[in-house]
């Protein structure tokens, strides 16, 4: 990068050096001082590159070492300025020996910032004619006649690179940047010499290091097709499209930089499959229900074509549960996929003592990067041995069929630990009973946003919030396990499990509707620990649809993460703040892994 300046001459130093440079037997114990910079961020720069400063918990040998060390420094001080756009900065150093520690003082005279004035492309010697559209300054992400910044313009060149690689040009080049400094204008000129690269479609796909994983698994989820515009976004929706398969622990995709004939590149598509077998397992444990553990086996290439077949397995003092799930991709389309569910529970509840057996099979469909909808049957049965806040009740069987339909929207950049983006679902599943009488339908919206509130520290601020309701129905045509309930770790964190809603003396009696709703400030405080104060809320109502009865209870808290590899440790303690007299305890802890939502 050429760079055109003004020389400056660097002003007497503030006080001499001492004449005396012989060494001192237990080192010179000094201090630095950056004087005449407001800016807290650019005092921080400005320490960081002091080497000086970097090095003053070691006492220096003597004051001539020290001198030196000191205007070593004036170099590094001067690249930061010019980043800065403060290209007539001038910095004077000095050695005050009359204080203990002595003190080593950087004076800064910062001056004007200077402004981006013009930017301006050519094209490589002998390519003068050659018609490139450019984009605009603005495009670029620079603003004409704001303060230079050199960080902005290394990411303005990203982005062009970039656009001509969303273009059909895969190999664009900088030959040279140069950024010339007006010092009577105080006004910066950012020249670009840029090499475009030919013009290139897409040609065939080469695959490598596959060993038990079908080809055609990797090919369906190509997004383009041969003879298609180069674009690099459809090389990164591969890459994403592979990783979502859990078959692969590296992934690269390049284009062969020597065109065919029809100047097609080739890209060359690079894989490890991961080991296809995983078992995983984890424990917990929540004041108001005990400990619990789980254990989980999953296949992701079953029969060598990217089919997922995972068991599962919980208990608890209050559940024991065993799953099963087959997913089978592309049923007749590369987008598509078929999952069949069983799902088998055991409950012994503070509302009830029952067991239930689920069985589903869905159809999903991606509609986009992030969109998708499915629809499916189902059957459920529904054992209630006893029912404790409606006694009469007990000793029921239910029979249901259902046909769950769904549209979901996830955005999220990591589904373990989000740390922006959105997850929202909407899904409806009409239930008819056995007996030909019993008939409802059940509407559930889930939504989850996260938003980056700050890198350093990091500050995530995560929101979730859950309506759901049995429309047409009794709470007599509705098993104790299919009304809805809220409270405990996984709704209003500080009430016991269940609690939250109608009750019957103290006993849960379950609703026909349900709100909740929680907020997490999720702070990282360090690699590894962090710190979540958060607030919880909603009820159960009794009634499907409004007006409501109930009101809303709240809980708050104050959680901690632990950052592992296998995700964050959690530890939440809760206090309600609606507290009822004989019914919720002072506080409730949660311990686990992942993050609550």
């Amino acid at each position: 990068m050429g760079l055109a300046c003004a020389f400056f001459f660097l002003s007497p130093r503030l006080s001499s050096f001492a004449e005396d440079e012989t060494p001192t037997p237990d080192g010179l114990a000094y201090v630095v001082e950056i004087q005449g910079v407001a800016d807290p961020e650019l005092t921080s720069l400005l320490g960081e590159v002091s080497s000086v400063r970097q090095a003053q918990d070691t006492p220096s040998p003597s004051i001539f070492l020290l001198k030196g060390r000191a205007e070593s420094d004036l170099a590094a001080f001067k690249d930061v300025f010019n980043s800065r756009g403060f290209f007539a900065a001038e910095t004077r150093v000095a050695i005050d020996q009359q204080t203990a520690p002595v003190k080593v003082i950087f004076q800064v005279t910062l001056g004007d910032v200077f402004v981006l004035r013009e930017v301006r492309f050519t094209l490589p010697e002998g390519e003068e004619n050659r018609k490139v559209d450019f984009p605009t300054p603005k495009d670029l992400g620079l603003g004409i006649n704001a303060p230079f910044s050199a960080k902005a313009v290394l990411a303005a060149q990203e982005t062009l690179l970039r656009r001509f690689q969303e273009q059909g040009r895969p190999f664009p080049d900088v030959a040279d940047r140069r950024i010339t400094a007006d010092f009577a204008a105080h006004a910066v000129t950012v020249l670009w010499r840029v090499d475009p690269g030919p013009d290139a479609t897409f040609g065939e796909t080469d695959i490598e290091g596959l060993t038990e994983v079908n080809p055609a698994v990797v090919r369906r989820e190509i997004p383009w097709s041969v003879g298609q515009p180069y674009d690099i976004r459809l090389v990164e929706q591969l890459r994403t499209r592979l990783m979502a398969l859990g078959l692969f622990s590296s992934i690269e995709a390049q284009p062969n930089r020597e065109l065919d004939a029809k100047d097609r590149a080739t890209v060359v598509l690079r894989l490890l499959e991961r080991k296809h077998r995983t078992f995983k397992g984890g424990v917990d444990y929540k004041s108001d229900e005990g400990p619990g553990f789980t254990l989980g086996w999953e296949h992701r290439n079953l029969f060598g074509q990217g089919e997922k077949l995972s068991l599962s397995t919980g208990a608890s003092p209050i559940r024991q549960y065993g799953e099963a799930v087959f997913e089978l991709p592309a049923l007749w389309h590369p987008r598509q996929k078929l999952t069949t569910k069983a799902r088998y529970a055991n409950e012994e509840l503070e509302a009830y003592v029952g067991e239930n057996f689920t069985a589903t099979t869905l159809l999903r469909r991606e509609m986009g990067d992030h969109l998708s909808a499915a629809a499916g049957l189902g059957y459920r049965l529904s054992i209630i041995s006893e029912d404790k806040s409606r006694p009469w009740e007990s000793g029921k069987d239910y029979h249901f069929v259902f046909v769950p339909m769904e549209m979901a929207y996830d955005s999220r950049d990591d589904p373990l630990d989000p740390q922006k983006g959105f997850l929202t679902s909407l899904s409806l599943a009409p239930y008819a009973g056995a007996d030909g009488q019993s008939a409802f339908v059940r509407p559930e919206l889930n939504a989850a946003f996260y938003w980056r509130l700050f890198d350093s520290p990091d500050v995530i601020f995560a929101n979730r919030g859950y309506l759901g309701a049995d429309i047409g129905a009794s709470m007599d045509e509705l098993p104790s396990d299919l009304r809805f309930y809220a409270g405990g770790g996984g709704s209003i964190r500080g009430y016991p499990y269940q609690t939250v809603g109608p009750l019957r003396s103290k006993t849960p009696t379950g609703g026909r509707s349900v709100f909740t709703f929680s907020s997490e400030l999720r702070v990282r405080l360090s690699e590894y620990v962090g710190v979540v104060p958060f607030l919880d809320g909603g009820t159960a109502f009794a009634d499907a649809l409004p007006p409501y009865q109930e009101s809303l209870r709240f809980g708050a808290g104050l959680g901690l993460r632990v950052y592992t590899p296998i995700g964050p440790i959690r530890v939440d303690v809760a206090t309600p703040l609606n507290r009822r007299e004989n019914i919720d305890d002072v506080g409730q802890f949660y311990i686990s892994i992942g993050q609550a939502f």
